[in-house]
């Protein structure tokens, strides 16, 4: 930007080396474009400045929703490792609020691992990020 800034003060120092003056048609043309090249260019600046803002704006608000979204994925899931065989499943956390009660049974040894019917002590432990979703089991969820 600046080197338009810098185009239109040597254009303006030609017209007055030129001794180019308002009081002839021409002079006032010369310098009306000048003046309107002048207005542009600041405009231009003080539009190249917002966007920088708005761009720095943004970014933070893509790091905001992204931690956003690594909270939100981790409340979704829940880990439970069977007491039986250390087996360990990643389950929605949906099926807390559902009125129906439903088991969580290991796929490795068939012992039950948590009921919804507040038997079972649940404590949310953060799901490791390690753990793959290929991983689960679907049909025990």
């Amino acid at each position: 930007m600046q080197e338009i800034t810098d185009k239109i003060s040597y254009l303006q120092g030609m017209s007055e080396g030129l001794n180019i003056t308002e009081g002839r048609p021409q002079g006032r043309i010369i310098a009306g474009i000048l003046n309107v090249l002048n207005e542009m260019a600041e405009e231009i600046t003080a539009i190249q400045k917002e966007a920088k803002d708005i761009r720095d704006y943004l970014e933070c608000v893509d790091d905001d929703l992204l931690d956003l979204e690594e909270i939100v994925v981790e409340d979704e899931f829940m880990e439970l490792e069977c007491a039986n065989c250390g087996e360990q499943l990643r389950v929605e956390t949906d099926f807390l609020d559902d009125e129906d009660v439903i088991e969580i049974i290991c796929p490795n040894c068939n012992e039950v691992i948590f009921i919804n019917d507040g038997s079972f002590d649940y404590q949310h432990m953060p799901v490791d990020e390690e753990f793959e979703l290929g991983s689960s089991h679907p049909e025990h969820q």
